[in-house]
């Protein structure tokens, strides 16, 4: 078990005590993910005859490095006694179940993408986040009740371990991306291609400091429950709409840019 308490940016201590059986049913959920993620990955560009979800693939993938760093904003560590460890970089084990990160980042944002491009409603769009969000929900859950990690500090947001914030970030944060790549890959032929590589991993950073910061400065501040918990609603709320604000402008960049080309 790890203490609620924390330092800034950096957990109190070791979390230990991490369930070999949940970690291996948490793990093997992500290798199902990253196994669809490549093949659909190079289902879509052979049926597509493009290069674009390769580049989303390859994009979402590099996001594995960034962990550690990430973690330390979020008050997110993995278990260090975790029975299959994949590395450890700035003094933080990450485990062989952070390669379904990369996984989830490729398939949903890919799949919004072409929901985006193939006029799909805006509603349709936030019922398949709501739901991608959802089922991450109880997986979380039970790995953060079996100590195979843990949002750590005195979070008073928690719903059985897992921070309100990042419930809803877990639903929306595809959007954000999905949008990103779209109004992007009009613009991802040659040489050009290699500059959107960083921007997923971007993303994540952008959706965690943009969306989230309220709810983070009370965490490592330490701050009381009655400053905490606003700000938490308040992040989470921004963790909704941000995104959804970003959907909106790609949706109406998508219909000026048809109505241009109409009129041509």
């Amino acid at each position: 078990m790890l203490s609620t308490s924390s330092g800034f940016l950096d957990p109190a201590g070791p979390l230990t005590g991490s369930n070999d059986t949940v970690f291996w049913i948490f793990a093997g959920a992500t290798f199902v993910m990253v196994a669809a993620s490549v093949i659909i990955a190079i289902r879509e560009a052979v049926t597509l005859r493009s290069h674009l979800p390769i580049l989303l693939l390859v994009s979402a993938t590099i996001w594995l490095p960034n962990e550690p760093f990430i973690d330390q904003i979020l008050g997110f560590q993995y278990a260090d006694d975790a029975p299959a460890e994949l590395f450890t970089l700035a003094g933080r084990v990450i485990p062989v179940s952070a390669l379904g990160i990369g996984a989830m980042f490729s398939l949903f944002t890919w799949f919004i993408h072409r929901m985006i491009v193939n006029g799909r409603s805006y509603r349709d769009i936030v019922v398949v986040a709501v739901v991608a969000g959802v089922i991450d929900w109880p997986l979380e859950i039970m790995a953060i009740q079996a100590d195979v990690f843990h949002y750590y500090g005195d979070n008073p947001t928690r719903i059985f371990g897992l921070p309100l914030t990042s419930a809803v970030q877990n639903c929306f944060l595809y959007v954000f991306m999905a949008s990103i790549f779209t109004l992007a890959a009009p613009y991802l032929r040659g040489w050009r291609s290699l500059l959107f590589l960083p921007v997923i991993p971007g993303c994540y950073y952008a959706v965690a400091l943009l969306c989230t910061w309220p709810a983070y400065l009370a965490l490592h501040a330490e701050w009381p429950t009655a400053v905490f918990l606003p700000l938490g609603l308040i992040a989470a709320a921004m963790n909704a709409l941000i995104p959804l604000a970003m959907l909106r402008f790609t949706f109406d960049h998508r219909a000026a840019t048809t109505a241009t080309t109409d009129t041509e």
